[in-house]
């Protein structure tokens, strides 16, 4: 099984957005072990190196980034 996320926030803030990925690993990993779910993060309202340091600082980390931009789309 194979799931997308895409999160895009104009509004929220850097920790929000941090809190918001880590609860999405921390279920993957409680219901959805062995299935590959990727994670794309965009975040105008962040440089694209903000939105890198949130999405590989969760723990343990995701194994499928799909992308993640800050700044404008």
């Amino acid at each position: 099984m194979k799931v997308n996320i895409v999160i895009y926030s104009e509004e929220l803030a850097r920790e929000d957005i941090r809190v918001l990925l880590q609860a999405i690993r921390d279920c993957e990993q409680k219901h959805f072990k062995g299935k590959e779910v990727s994670i794309a993060l965009f975040a105008p309202a962040l440089s694209k190196e903000q939105c890198h340091e949130l999405i590989t600082g969760i723990e343990p980390g995701f194994p499928h980034i799909q992308a993640f931009t800050g700044g404008a789309i």
